[in-house]
């Protein structure tokens, strides 16, 4: 019985159809996804070095940015320190575009407030009464009137054929200068500092009511006066009178009339009241103003009451004279008394 089937020829259809020689597929199918498996593993030291390489870039990078950055502060800052001392070294007016353009005001020298006499206070100590000479408390001339200034040694001298103080010539009387001496402003030139001594009376000469005026200096008896004259390049000729009295209460009533009723013998068509808004105020120094009518005026007057002196300032020009210089003339002439 050659022809019956062993049981290893019967477990030999078990084992699956046999493949062509050379045809691998399902296995290497499978052994694919194996390999692609252990790519990763295989490039991971290149990535990793390709990250450390953009991390340093990125580090050298940031670090010449700070660097231009820090650079850049310091060139500004040097900069500005450089221009900041250019600017400051030099005066305002030397600047372009900064220099104040004219307006009409003057170039005074420095301020001085004058020399008290020995063991005398000062006027606000005092009940508002001066007892320095009358004649530094007149304001300087400006270098815009071309006149030489007056020394400080001629201001505090006596004046010439008398003491250092005018004294009226007879109880309630108005004082006056020695016998045959002529006033200051008759003698003097425009444009000249007139630092001498003048008769209270001499005033009078330059108010259309001489009469009450005088009437007046001599009831309040006025002590003591003095005048400054100048005349600016700009034709504006400028006079500043100052009036002693024995008290506050005796130069009040001068200030008053004036302020009032005061009109230059010259002025044909009147005067008005000023308008004093917008001024710098003197403590301790009371102000009014009166011009002649135009514009601007060709006449402008203040009158300063300060304790015991009252102060006259006159400006005149026929073209007009200049509000900022004006103003100023009369504030400074005012810092003085206070």
């Amino acid at each position: 019985m050659t022809d019956s089937a062993t049981p290893q020829d019967t477990a030999a259809p078990a084992e699956g159809p046999v493949l062509p020689e050379g045809t691998h597929g399902p296995a290497v199918a499978e052994a694919g996804p194996a390999v692609a498996e252990t790519g990763p593993a295989v490039g991971e030291p290149a990535a990793t070095a390709t990250e450390g390489g953009e991390r340093t870039a990125l580090r050298a990078r940031r670090r010449r940015a700070a660097v231009r950055w820090g650079a850049a502060v310091v060139v500004c800052a040097l900069a500005g320190t450089g221009t900041a001392l250019a600017v400051t070294a030099q005066e305002r007016t030397d600047l372009p575009g900064l220099a104040t353009p004219k307006d009409g005001r003057y170039t005074f020298p420095a301020l001085v407030l004058p020399q008290l006499p020995s063991g005398q206070p000062a006027p606000r100590e005092n009940k508002g009464r001066h007892t320095a000479d009358l004649r530094s408390l007149l304001l300087p001339v400006p270098t815009e009137a071309g006149g030489p200034l007056v020394p400080a040694a001629a201001l505090s001298a006596p004046a010439p054929g008398g003491s250092g103080s005018a004294s009226p010539s007879a109880p309630g009387s108005a004082s006056a200068s020695p016998a045959g001496t002529p006033s200051a402003s008759a003698t003097a030139p425009a444009g000249t500092a007139l630092p001498g001594r003048v008769p209270c009376e001499a005033i009078t000469a330059d108010w259309k009511d001489p009469g009450a005026l005088r009437a007046l200096l001599l009831q309040k008896a006025c002590r003591d006066a003095a005048v400054r004259e100048w005349t600016a390049a700009d034709g504006t000729r400028t006079q500043i009178r100052l009036l002693s009295f024995g008290s506050q209460a005796e130069a009040w009533p001068m200030f008053d009339s004036l302020r009032r009723t005061g009109e230059p013998k010259d002025s044909s068509g009147g005067v008005q009241t000023g308008d004093t808004q917008g001024w710098d105020t003197v403590f301790g120094v009371d102000l009014a103003t009166r011009e002649v009518p135009g514009a601007p005026p060709a006449t402008r007057i203040a009158f300063l009451s300060a304790g015991n002196v009252t102060g006259v300032i006159t400006m005149t020009n026929p073209k007009g004279v200049p509000t900022a210089a004006f103003r100023q003339v009369v504030t400074l002439q005012s810092d003085l008394l206070a």
